[in-house]
C-alpha cells in the first residue's frame, strides 16, 4: 500500500482505498481522455463564442456539482470535498490575522473568505454559487495578502492555531449517505467538477477556474516563515514547491492546465497546512 510520508495520514487512507475501486481503475482513464479533448474543442469556441458570462453559469455549474454529491460521489468522497470547502477560508483568514484586529463575518453564504461555511444540503450549494465563489477565494487571499503585515504579525500567528471545520455544519453529507449510489471516488468526482465547468462555463469564469491555484504559493511562502525554525516541517512542505504549470503563480494555458493537480495538490496541501497547523508547534520543542 502506497503511503507518502509528507501528506496525513487521513488523505493516506482515502487515497490507498480509492485505487482500489473500479472507477479509478477503468473509468478515470476514459474521462481524463475525454476532458483532453472536450477542452481542445471546448476553449477555441469560447474565445469566439462565450468571452463573457450570461450569468446562468453558476446555477448550472452548482446544479451539477449538488447533483453529484448527493447521488454519485462515494462518501469519502463527498466528505474530503466538504472539508476542503470549509477548511480552505479558515486558513486564509490565518494568514491574514492582525494581532489588533477583531474577528468578523461578512454573513455571506459559501462567499468570500469572512463568509459562513455550512453546508446544509445542496440546495444551499446551488442558491449560493459554491463552486465559483471557492474559486474566487484565491483571487482574494491575493488582493488582501500584504507581505509587510504577515511579517509584522508573525509572532502572534506563531502562538495562534486556525478555527475548526467542525463549527460549519455538514448536513449535506447525510443526503449523500441517504442517497448516493456510492459511484465516484476523488478522483473521477474532480474530473467531473473540472468538465462540468469547462462546458458550461464562459471563457472568463473557465479560466479563472482552472487557474485558480496562486493562493497555494502564498500559503506556501507563509508557512516558510511561520515553520522557519523546525526543519522537519520544512522537509514536509517542499514537497509541495511550484510545479510548472498552474501553480506557478502566474496564469498559464488552459489547454496545458491538470485537472488532477486540485485533488493531489491543492487539496491535499490545504490538508497538510492545516493538520500542520493544529498539531505541530512552529519551533520544535527540544527534550
Amino acid at each position: 500500500m502506497e503511503r507518502f510520508p509528507y501528506i496525513t495520514d487521513y488523505i493516506n487512507d482515502v487515497f490507498a482505498k480509492e485505487k482500489t475501486q473500479w472507477d479509478y481503475i477503468l473509468l478515470r482513464p476514459l474521462l481524463l481522455v475525454f476532458y483532453f479533448f472536450l477542452r481542445f474543442i471546448s476553449f477555441p469556441i469560447k474565445f469566439v463564442l462565450r468571452r463573457k458570462p450570461l450569468g446562468f453559469e453558476g446555477y448550472l455549474i452548482d446544479s451539477c456539482m449538488a447533483f453529484g454529491t448527493k447521488y454519485l460521489a462515494r462518501h469519502d468522497a463527498a466528505e474530503l470535498f466538504m472539508r476542503h470547502v470549509q477548511i480552505e477560508p479558515i486558513l486564509y483568514r490565518h494568514m491574514l490575522t492582525r494581532r489588533d484586529a477583531l474577528a468578523h463575518s461578512t454573513g455571506n453564504k459559501l462567499n468570500g473568505i469572512d463568509g459562513v461555511f455550512g453546508v446544509e444540503d445542496t440546495k444551499s450549494i446551488v442558491r449560493n454559487n459554491m463552486t465559483i465563489g471557492h474559486d474566487l477565494l484565491s483571487y482574494e487571499l491575493v488582493d488582501r495578502f500584504d507581505k509587510q503585515v504577515f511579517l509584522d504579525n508573525l509572532q502572534y500567528i506563531r502562538t495562534i492555531t486556525p478555527g475548526d471545520h467542525r463549527q460549519y455544519s455538514k448536513a449535506v453529507l447525510e443526503q449523500n449517505r441517504k442517497h448516493s449510489f456510492q459511484l465516484l471516488g476523488a478522483t473521477n468526482l474532480v474530473l467531473l467538477i473540472v468538465t462540468v465547468i469547462t462546458i458550461f462555463g464562459d471563457l472568463k469564469t473557465t479560466i479563472k477556474a482552472l487557474n485558480s491555484f496562486e493562493s497555494d504559493s502564498i500559503m506556501l511562502w507563509c508557512m516558510k516563515h511561520i515553520y522557519a525554525e523546525n526543519t522537519q516541517a520544512l522537509i514536509d512542505l517542499d514537497f509541495f514547491m511550484q510545479e510548472v504549470s498552474n501553480r506557478g503563480h502566474y496564469n498559464s494555458s488552459a489547454f496545458f492546465s491538470n485537472p488532477s493537480q486540485y485533488l493531489y495538490y491543492h487539496i491535499v496541501f490545504d490538508e497538510v497546512v492545516y493538520d500542520m497547523l493544529l498539531d505541530r508547534p512552529p519551533t520544535p520543542v527540544h527534550v
